[in-house]
């Protein structure tokens, strides 16, 4: 019985990025100590204003229906009283830790609990406030101390591996949620590795990566060999200044490249993408312009050049930035602004991109 149960605490851990050890170690727990189902409440980080953190509820097994485990998270506050009456540590019958009187007492139990159907667990708090249950809705005996220590002696694996697939998911959700907004982005984004291969790519910076010619020479990767402009790129990444620089295509306009170096802890630089050496920004003055704004600039007549100030403004850069990028001087952005601010009745770089937001939205 010892093997079976430390292979089992093996799949559980495994389980944490393997979905499929992960089914086969909660079945090997069900079918060790009969179970018909085991539930597990973790709760989530709490809200400042909110006295109770909100739980997240899993389980395994057969009985239970999906409604019933979804409502357990509707009862923050008798989640919290019943992890207080559980020990920490090892699995005790229900009774021995809430006697039934009290059980019946919580919201929790006529709305989520007894519809489970669960005469029989044995319960435990976890090291983060939830609880995790084994129950039994069919069978006509409690759990024997045997079936317990088995339990007890799996509930550290089983609950640090619900805490590490809890924070994993915070986190997938974070870099979901961060890949949209980049991805609302008019510049390139692209993230690289110390060894320059592209770790992510927002969708302005994929297109860049797919039209840039000899700038990517290889799958997934920027090379800095073999041409003069490709050099230069990678001295930029090396470097990681922050300064705009532009760079040459043979069939585009430049494109204005800044490399910036990743916050780094320790001896590594540490992005929500993994181990990232450098993020490169691209401004490609090819890209299509908004439809909203590039009609408006038709409305006005405005010019190409001032098209382009002005798409470079919408996206944020103030004037220094915008000459930087298209390789003219301050003074000349000033005039041509001064032009744009008299074709479009505007006054000033608010009103401006004010009339540009409104033509996009």
């Amino acid at each position: 019985m010892g093997n079976a149960v430390s292979r089992i605490g093996r799949l559980v851990m495994q389980g944490v990025l393997d979905a499929a050890a992960w089914d086969e170690g909660l079945a090997a727990i069900v079918d060790t100590v009969r179970a018909d189902h085991l539930v597990a409440i973790l709760p989530q980080d709490q809200d400042m204003d909110d006295p109770y953190p909100r739980v997240t509820p899993l389980a395994w097994g057969s009985g239970v229906a999906e409604e019933s485990i979804k409502a357990l998270a509707a009862y923050p506050a008798d989640v919290a009283v019943l992890s207080r009456l559980l020990p920490k540590g090892r699995m005790v019958a229900q009774d021995e830790a809430v006697p039934l009187a009290v059980l019946c007492r919580l919201a929790v139990f006529e709305g989520a609990i007894r519809p489970m159907g669960g005469h029989h667990a044995a319960v435990a708090c976890t090291t983060s406030g939830g609880f995790v249950a084994a129950c039994r809705s069919r069978s006509g005996r409690p759990f024997s101390d045997a079936e317990k220590a088995v339990l007890t002696h799996l509930l550290p694996a089983l609950t640090s591996a619900l805490s590490l697939k809890r924070h994993i998911r915070l986190l997938e959700d974070r870099v979901t949620t961060l890949e949209a907004t980049l991805d609302e982005l008019s510049t390139a984004v692209i993230f690289l590795d110390a060894h320059r291969q592209v770790l992510h790519a927002n969708q302005a910076g994929e297109q860049v990566l797919a039209h840039s010619g000899k700038l990517l020479t290889q799958p997934a990767i920027l090379w800095g060999a073999g041409d003069i402009e490709n050099q230069r790129l990678a001295r930029i990444i090396d470097e990681s200044s922050g300064a705009i620089t532009l760079i040459r295509r043979k069939t585009s306009r430049p494109l204005a490249v800044r490399a910036v170096r990743m916050p780094a802890m320790g001896d590594r630089a540490i992005s929500t993408f993994g181990a990232t050496a450098t993020i490169l920004f691209m401004d490609d003055p090819d890209r299509p312009v908004p439809a909203g704004i590039s009609g408006l600039c038709r409305a006005f007549g405005l010019t190409p050049r001032e098209t382009d100030i002005i798409v470079l403004l919408v996206a944020g850069e103030d004037p220094a930035e915008i000459a930087a990028k298209l390789g003219i001087s301050l003074g000349n952005v000033r005039g041509h602004l001064n032009r744009i601010f008299s074709k479009t009745a505007t006054g000033s770089q608010a009103q401006l991109v004010a009339l540009c937001l409104s033509a996009v939205h």
